[in-house]
């Protein structure tokens, strides 16, 4: 609700406007939908196009996933452009990307650096963005996440070859999805901030940690176990990253006097890593705690 209007108007500002906006109210609870609807009317009253510019989709709340899943099948274009409910998009945005893809024929997806900048003062945020990559990002991605979705512009190609977003998880769903399409497109990148991260205390991530950590574990063991991981990272690599996700997800339910919950994850870092020591007390203490109890 207080972020929608200006979110909606970061689009209708692009400077390439041979688009369709398909918004999916998610089972809000406050006006959101009402704000979604009014600003429809407006957008089509003024738009001179033969077919509406906007359309807003009502459905109960299903979850991100759901959410954008409902939107990319009701969507005509070829061309996929994500954006968040209250982050924005720079004026060159779809033009900047659907330059790069003329440029790049056989490239299916292109996307940017996001720039953070603070909710409560709107002041960027410098520090707080990752190295982008060019290419064939398997790896990379499993070992960092720097592909934020309002960056990218894809072809539904990606989504007939890959599938959808997974509905199964509340979050980490753009991570998951870009690991899952890397090993099939290369992804362009052109090297400046295209697209603008809100960033609040209260976003789903940062609300519950603990949460995020164990998704983010169990998406990267079942790409590398169950999605083919094992034949496109090296070993070495692997196992220190997974290793370094279990021993986060274990330190924070230690922190919270969770040892019988934290012990599976810190024993998974010590196979996985046995040379990591910073492990070993975590581990101790999180059994300590869970034979006591």
């Amino acid at each position: 609700e207080p972020h929608i209007r200006e979110t909606v108007a970061s689009i209708r500002a692009q400077t390439y406007q041979d688009f369709e906006v398909v918004a999916v109210n998610d089972g809000s609870t406050d006006t959101t939908g009402e704000i979604l609807d009014e600003i429809t009317r407006e957008w089509n009253a003024e738009a001179d196009t033969l077919y509406p510019k906007m359309r807003v989709i009502h459905q109960h709340n299903a979850g991100l996933a759901k959410a954008r899943n409902v939107a990319i099948a009701a969507m005509t274009g070829e061309y996929i452009a994500l954006q968040d409910s209250d982050d924005l998009w720079t004026p060159e945005k779809l033009s900047d990307c659907m330059a790069f893809f003329a440029g790049n024929p056989s490239l299916s997806i292109v996307y940017t650096p996001m720039q953070p900048f603070d909710d409560a003062t709107g002041k960027l945020m410098e520090g707080h963005s990752k190295p982008c990559h060019a290419g064939q990002l398997t790896e990379k991605l499993f070992m960092s996440i720097f592909v934020h979705d309002p960056s990218a512009v894809f072809h539904r190609r990606v989504i007939d070859t890959c599938g959808g977003f997974c509905e199964e998880i509340p979050v980490s769903i753009g991570h998951e999805f870009w690991l899952r399409v890397a090993p099939h497109f290369e992804f362009g990148l052109i090297d400046e901030p295209l697209a603008m991260r809100r960033w609040t205390p209260h976003s789903l991530t940062r609300r519950n940690r603990l949460r995020g950590r164990q998704i983010k574990t169990r998406i990267l063991e079942q790409f590398y176990f169950e999605g083919g991981g094992k034949e496109l990272i090296p070993r070495r690599h692997a196992m220190r990253r997974l290793a370094k996700v279990n021993y986060h997800a274990g330190k924070i339910l230690l922190k919270e006097r969770r040892g019988r919950e934290a012990v599976p994850y810190l024993a998974k870092a010590l196979k996985y890593r046995p040379t990591y020591l910073r492990v070993y007390p975590q581990f101790l203490a999180a059994l300590l705690i869970a034979i006591v109890r």
